[in-house]
């Protein structure tokens, strides 16, 4: 697979974060469902790589906890 110049959508991010801090899922088990490397990934969910979303979504989070686990269902 070639990751060259992908780029994520804000919503495959937001779901990257929900698969990551709602169901608990590995940055390895997340690549499986996204065309980029496990290394992206890592920095998604570690808030290096793609900030605004991040802290949008880990705003949301704090603020509506019980609708951010429904976001993808």
């Amino acid at each position: 697979m070639s990751f060259n110049n992908v780029k994520l959508e804000d919503k495959d991010v937001y779901k990257i974060l929900f698969l990551n801090r709602v169901k608990g899922l590995k940055p390895y088990q997340i690549e499986e469902r996204f065309p980029v490397s496990k290394m992206t990934i890592k920095s998604i969910v570690n808030g290096k790589s793609r900030k605004d979303c991040y802290f949008a979504f880990l705003d949301f989070e704090y603020r509506q906890p019980k609708k951010v686990k429904t976001l993808f269902e």
